[in-house]
């Protein structure tokens, strides 16, 4: 039976003080006490607000360098002191309120049950989203074939943010690529790794803010040339 005590939450933000401090005590309501925040170099308030706390973990970014190296310095950190913290599993989560830390149940149901290596939330199994415009759907569902052809493996949900991983696999995997196509290549590596993949539906609901942060569609074109690069001509 999978404990409270063994998952540690990986929070990336930047420059959304507000909505992160109401995540981590909506997370924090759970009863989970493993939090680990990435400030992406963030020129509001985070800094200020999260820096002298003693409930959490806290690193800092000098610079905004992306979601992928927020990722990497997560990684790097559980590689380091997941032993001494007694942390078996960990899980990405946004800040922007979009994800539903209801969905927890599924992913440690899912754990104990299936036991894989690897869980990715998917929006696409049960179609649990709300409010997604029609151009974003178009292009998730063109990276989930992309993903097919350019890593030889089927999931329904690519581009996802809400992932559960055994920390084993954090220490097997090392990310390069610092901005959106990171997801990308995570995917690649668990691939390669043969790592057991286990998707869930879980419940998304997208907001005025939460749509505001996306990437514009157009750069999907950017994140295909740089994974080809970075694959094949690096």
């Amino acid at each position: 039976m999978i404990k409270n005590n063994e998952i540690i939450f990986l929070i990336r933000s930047y420059n959304e003080w507000k909505h992160l401090l109401f995540t981590i005590e909506h997370i924090k309501k759970w009863w989970f006490k493993n939090i680990l925040v990435v400030d992406d170099g963030s020129t509001d308030w985070t800094e200020e607000k999260l820096k002298y706390r003693n409930d959490i973990f806290y690193i800092r970014h000098l610079i905004n360098r992306g979601g992928g190296a927020a990722l990497e310095t997560w990684f790097e950190w559980i590689r380091k002191y997941a032993y001494k913290y007694w942390i078996k599993y960990v899980i990405t989560f946004d800040a922007d309120w979009q994800h539903d830390i209801a969905d927890i149940k599924k992913f440690i149901q899912a754990m104990e049950v299936k036991n894989p290596d690897v869980i990715l939330w998917s929006r696409f199994l049960k179609n649990t989203y709300k409010n997604m415009p029609f151009l974003r759907k178009i292009v998730l569902i063109w990276w989930k074939i992309f993903t097919w052809m350019f890593s030889n493996i089927k999931v329904s949900d690519p581009h996802n943010g809400y992932r559960m991983f055994k920390v084993g696999v954090i220490r097997k995997i090392y990310l390069t690529m610092d901005w959106f196509e990171y997801a990308s290549e995570l995917i690649d590596l668990l691939a390669k790794n043969n790592f057991k993949i286990v998707e869930v539906p879980v419940n998304i609901k997208y907001t005025k803010y939460s749509l505001s942060k996306w990437q514009k569609n157009i750069n999907a074109i950017n994140i295909a040339f740089k994974m080809f690069w970075n694959k094949f001509l690096k």
